[in-house]
């Protein structure tokens, strides 16, 4: 994440950031550093969550969540059969696939493919009922699609930002054991123009709405989501809270004393009579009673896991189904605040780039103090941004920002 050239490699292109000490003070606005992310061509995930695509039905999570045989578990935020996409989605899952090997088998042995949420709820929850649990993990760290970077001086979430609904979450109360300070944003917001002016809701282009409350919240345009399927909201109620501190300092503790292997990229995933046996990019093998499987739904659609026997036809057909959104975040942090400091998001259509590019900012300093941005692009236009350099992505940001505070 703090690669200062853009890599065509997907690990490197995952964000950057820079520090240009030569305009520091030159400039009331002067740019002092950057954060880009680049979730589709994360090769550990290949978007940034789910959601329900035309075509699709609730019943493909829960069909994506559902074991092969009494062997090969499945958990993750996509594989939730109640609810998607969100870091609790994920933690829940890993709960019921772990009960579901305690249930279901006589396993002794099992690994965990993946230390994101999913896959440290059910390590630490098999952990405690004695079994000898292995956890594989592709990156050199814990987390997922959960990752805090502080390399511009304070912690800045990469990838989930958000408990989304805080009545009744698990998360709330793991934040509040661990005595983890939350604040709470508000949908305060106001629409700026090219010019600089303020623009009525009116004023604003038809598209817009399309942007910021489809392609910003499912990673996926309007046209691509069956919207029946969220018709009916049977997720928590309660406030949007923000982790100042950094969203990782939620699963603070959660790999403490487990068997935990980074850099080790499961491909093969052989299933017999005996067991699960495993093998990775390096040609190491292994073999368990039982696996969870946590890995992303892009990972799935991808194939990049080779299944023997393949997987049952329901299973491939809900993969197949289901989306996998993205949604890529821009941080700028200046040496002041010089846009609407006391609203908590920002709209600027009228920036000349393509729809969907640049269109939404999330006013970070009102929660942490700090003259902090961060921009928002989504669905298409994201993957349309993913193959530029980070020269071109800043300064399509700054265009769209400055221009809309001349």
């Amino acid at each position: 994440m703090k690669r200062r050239t853009f890599l065509q490699t997907a690990i490197s292109a995952m964000a950057a950031g820079f520090v240009p000490l030569s305009a520091a003070g030159q400039d009331k606005r002067a740019l002092t550093g950057y954060l880009r992310t680049n979730w589709s061509r994360d090769p550990y995930s290949f978007g940034s969550y789910s959601y329900v695509a035309r075509g699709a039905r609730r019943r493909d999570h829960e069909a994506l969540g559902k074991p092969v045989g009494n062997r090969l578990f499945f958990a993750g935020e996509a594989a939730h059969p109640d609810y998607n996409s969100t870091v609790h989605a994920a933690y829940e899952s890993g709960l019921i696939a772990a009960e579901a090997v305690d249930d279901t088998t006589d396993a002794e042995t099992v690994a965990i493919v993946g230390a994101g949420a999913s896959g440290l709820a059910a390590a630490l929850w098999l952990t405690d009922e004695d079994y000898d649990v292995t956890v594989l993990e592709a990156r050199r760290r814990t987390g997922g699609r959960i990752w805090t970077d502080r390399s511009l001086g304070m912690p800045l979430d990469l990838g989930a930002s958000w408990i989304h609904g805080t009545d009744g979450n698990p998360l709330t109360e793991l934040a509040a054991a661990q005595d983890l300070s939350t604040r709470a944003t508000d949908e305060t917001y106001v629409i700026r123009g090219g010019d600089g002016r303020d623009m009525s809701d009116t004023e604003a282009p038809a598209w817009l709405e399309n942007v910021l409350e489809v392609q910003h919240s499912l990673g996926a345009d309007a046209r691509d989501v069956n919207g029946s399927a969220y018709v009916a909201d049977t997720d928590y109620d309660g406030e949007e809270v923000i982790l100042p501190g950094g969203y990782d300092r939620l699963l603070n503790g959660m790999s403490a004393g487990l068997d935990l292997r980074f850099e080790h990229v499961v491909t093969h995933v052989d299933v017999g009579e005996d067991g699960v046996h495993l093998r990775d990019s390096k040609g190491r093998e292994a073999s368990f009673d039982a696996v969870i499987l946590t890995v992303p739904l892009g990972v799935l659609k991808q194939g990049s896991i080779a299944f023997s026997p393949p997987l049952p036809r329901w299973k491939e057909e809900a993969i197949a189904r289901l989306g996998m959104g993205v949604l890529d975040k821009v941080y700028l942090r200046y040496n002041e605040v010089f846009w609407d400091g006391d609203v908590t998001w920002i709209a600027t259509p009228e920036n000349g780039l393509p729809e969907g590019q640049f269109n939404q900012w999330l006013n970070l300093h009102r929660y942490i103090g700090e003259p902090v941005i961060v921009a928002f692009n989504g669905a298409e236009p994201a993957r349309d941004l993913a193959a530029l350099p980070d020269a071109e992505i800043v300064q399509r940001a700054r265009q769209t920002l400055e221009g809309a505070y001349p």
